[in-house]
């Protein structure tokens, strides 16, 4: 009676198992952000290109801060806004002015945190509230205690780019010419083994028998066959279409570039309207980190927090202006 309700139980609960992994299933393919069967390459490359990309990222803020009252590391206020996608400056229980990564905690009439929680090797672990003991920078404040970062956006490009790579070298190296000897015998393929290596050593010519001379390309009975590898080679399209996709990602961190194939001329509005999307990306960013810091210098005015963009102003200055010129007359000279 025992083993029936055990085998009962296993059976009931294999059945739940199956219907909640059904479900999740059906959720991942109706919600998921990425295509069910196409995935990243999670290689040393993709690897090599997130550090690259990150490198980049990193650029797009200049960070300055009162250095006769503080001592800050500007790379580490670069990543907690835009890896972690919020830094907290406050005060220490011992009474240091810090910039620090962290979480949020609590929430709000609008669904955004209250507070923060700290957990750092050196000062500890303490939870502050944000308005009162301390202020936060973010880049964009989510519902549910969230912030957005760059990290997926790094992901993407940077898997985007490997997978290139990938296609460029196995493209090149299936590119090879080779050449299809056919031997009526095996004393035949060595000779045209031995001609091989002779031409490959950079022999200026190659002496060879009757039997073999009546199979080269030019006699009747030739047996060689040579695979036209240019009609399969695109490695070199595979390489624009890296400049693309790193064009891309500049334009989504706000960086002015060339997001489109060079024409002999190109109009004013297109130029204009890849700065238009360059500052679109960044512009909800820009301001609420400026509107962050600003608070932190009300709350701390010794911190000297200054937070910019230099790539937003320069794709402000870099618009182009249609130049009038007057018609033509038909007076004449």
């Amino acid at each position: 009676m025992a083993n029936k309700r055990t085998t009962s139980r296993a059976k009931t609960d294999k059945a739940a198992k199956d219907v909640w992994n059904d479900f999740k299933k059906a959720f991942e393919e109706a919600y998921g952000t990425e295509p069910t069967s196409v995935h990243g390459l999670p290689t040393l490359r993709t690897y090599f290109y997130r550090m690259q990309l990150e490198r980049i990222l990193l650029s797009i803020i200049d960070v300055e801060y009162n250095t006769e009252t503080n001592t800050w590391d500007e790379d580490y206020i670069r990543e907690a806004i835009l890896l972690n996608g919020l830094m907290v400056v406050t005060k220490t229980d011992s009474g240091v002015l810090l910039p620090l990564k962290c979480g949020g905690e609590g929430v709000n009439v609008f669904n955004r945190p209250t507070g923060i929680i700290v957990a750092n090797p050196v000062v500890g672990s303490f939870t502050r509230t944000i308005g009162e003991d301390c202020e936060i920078v973010y880049m964009q404040s989510k519902m549910g205690g969230r912030y957005r970062s760059f990290r997926s956006t790094l992901d993407v490009y940077s898997q985007k780019l490997a997978n290139c790579d990938c296609a460029i070298d196995v493209n090149i190296f299936n590119s090879r010419t080779p050449y299809i000897f056919q031997a009526p015998n095996q004393a035949v393929a060595d000779s045209f083994k031995a001609m091989v290596d002779e031409i490959g050593e950079g022999k200026v010519a190659c002496f060879v028998d009757e039997e073999v001379g009546n199979l080269m390309p030019n006699a009747p009975q030739s047996n060689l066959y040579v695979l036209k590898a240019k009609e399969n080679f695109v490695a070199d399209l595979v390489q624009i279409e890296k400049h693309e996709i790193m064009n891309e990602f500049l334009t989504a961190v706000g960086i002015n570039n060339a997001n489109m194939t060079k024409r002999e001329r190109e109009i004013v509005d297109e130029v204009n309207s890849n700065n238009v999307c360059i500052r679109a990306n960044i512009k909800l960013f820009k301001e609420n980190i400026e509107r962050c810091v600003d608070k932190v210098n009300k709350m701390y005015p010794d911190a000297g927090l200054k937070i910019t963009f230099p790539y937003y102003k320069e794709s402000e200055q870099q618009d182009v202006r249609p130049q009038e010129k007057g018609g033509d007359t038909n007076e004449p000279t």
